[in-house]
């Protein structure tokens, strides 16, 4: 889920569409690139990773591809050095799908975040790559973790630049943590509500 800030809008024909969601961890950020090259620069997208022409991406193509977007992003958190990225996965579609300007490039990227002290906090993202002809968005995903809160999001005019406040508070239990709490907090009250059940049905 994302965190409310700016809406997808529609991809345009001739502008490669670059959406990156950022899910912020206790001890990580990951950033989920979606690149969707419109109709008429989908060619032009197909001839920049398929190096040889051959008609099929290789791993070594989409391995060099990814790695150039990868060089082109920046992550930040407070005011300390960029964080150091590294591929976590990355989806492509057949060539040949990507001419009907709709199928995307999927890229995640991770970077471990140094200990952030309980308190507020901020995280900085930058997308530089392929700047001449790119429209971008960019959100926060909500964190699966009770620790941190997602508290404001300022972007630039053309969502290049998004830096996201947030707040860390002590280590709790983690959202799938509290389902388990909450299931066996109910398995708990089984028995309470089946002797409950037999006082009642004494009692008539």
């Amino acid at each position: 889920m994302l965190v409310s800030g700016a809406g997808a809008s529609a991809h345009r024909y001739d502008e490669l569409l670059q959406a990156t969601r950022i899910g912020v961890k206790s001890d990580r950020v990951r950033l989920e690139m979606s690149l969707t090259p419109g109709i008429a620069v989908a060619p032009a997208a197909i001839r920049a990773i398929d190096i040889d022409g051959d008609g099929v991406f290789s791993s070594v193509e989409r391995r060099g591809y990814a790695n150039a977007v990868l060089k082109n992003v920046s992550v930040r958190a407070d005011e300390g050095p960029a964080l150091q990225l590294a591929l976590a996965d990355s989806n492509f579609p057949a060539p040949g799908t990507m001419l009907t300007g709709d199928v995307p490039i999927n890229i995640t990227l991770e970077a471990e975040l140094p200990r952030l002290d309980s308190g507020d906090h901020h995280l900085r993202f930058r997308n530089d790559n392929a700047t001449a002809g790119s429209v971008y968005l960019a959100n926060a995903l909500v964190p699966d973790t009770t620790r941190i809160a997602i508290t404001g999001q300022d972007r630039d005019a053309d969502q290049r630049e998004l830096t996201i406040a947030f707040t860390v508070s002590e280590a709790g239990p983690s959202l799938a943590e509290l389902g388990w709490i909450a299931a066996a907090g109910m398995l708990l009250l089984l028995p309470l509500h089946r002797r409950v059940r037999m006082v009642t049905l004494g009692a008539r």
